[in-house]
């Protein structure tokens, strides 16, 4: 009877996982989703934006993505509000990564943000293959993740203060190794959690590594070709 109870529990633990794991992922699809309106919109946004905001334009944009950020991060245990700041965020997001695309498509094409998009695919197929097979705890990346994340952050912004292009694709270079090991980090947390109540803050995160990972790959491969 004992045995039975314990394999019955054991049991229901794997489907609360699997249940766990595929609301994070759906979740981050339906962020790719809201992403991917935002993107097309942006043209639109921007051209209302700019009579307004002027030359302050990448400060708004930059001040209204750190605040939804922020936002979402801290309600993302308070439904339906999370939802609610979850597509906010996105949708921001979305926009900054259309106006972005567009400025390096008019340098160099196309083609950097369509190879950016796809390496983006690569690297989150191959992190996520890699946590889910190896089942390997990668908290040891804590300290590596804070301090790659800290330079990425502070880095960019200095960057774009002091207009230097070149410390700018290097901190894209940071910000791409950074937010790999923060994504392999991520998911191999979501897999081995025992708190299945927080797959919006779980689908952030993982939101947040992909986008800086294609914002930093679009920002080098632009950058190589200009």
């Amino acid at each position: 009877m004992d045995y039975q109870q314990s394999w019955q529990r054991s049991s229901d633990q794997v489907e609360s996982r699997l249940e766990f794991v595929r609301s994070v992922y759906l979740w981050l699809m339906g962020g790719f989703g809201v992403a991917a309106l935002g993107a097309f919109s942006a043209p639109f946004i921007a051209a209302a934006l700019v009579p307004v905001a002027g030359r302050f334009l990448v400060w708004v944009l930059f001040g209204a993505q750190f605040g939804s950020l922020m936002f979402a991060s801290s309600v993302r245990h308070r439904k339906p509000l999370n939802r609610v700041a979850y597509g906010l965020f996105t949708f921001v997001s979305g926009v900054i990564a259309g106006i972005i695309a567009l400025v390096i498509a008019q340098a160099s094409g196309f083609m950097p943000v369509f190879m950016a998009f796809g390496l983006t695919g690569v690297v989150f197929l191959t992190l996520t293959v890699t946590a889910f097979v190896s089942k390997k705890d990668f908290s040891f990346l804590r300290n590596f993740v804070i301090v790659g994340v800290t330079v990425m952050f502070f880095g960019s912004l200095a960057a774009m203060f002091l207009h230097m292009p070149a410390f700018s694709l290097v901190i894209s270079g940071v910000a791409v190794i950074a937010c790999s090991a923060k994504l392999l980090w991520d998911t191999s947390t979501m897999l081995r959690t025992d708190d299945f109540s927080d797959p919006v803050g779980f689908a952030l995160s993982l939101f947040v590594s992909l986008y800086n990972i294609f914002i930093s790959l679009m920002n080098l491969l632009g950058g190589r070709r200009r």
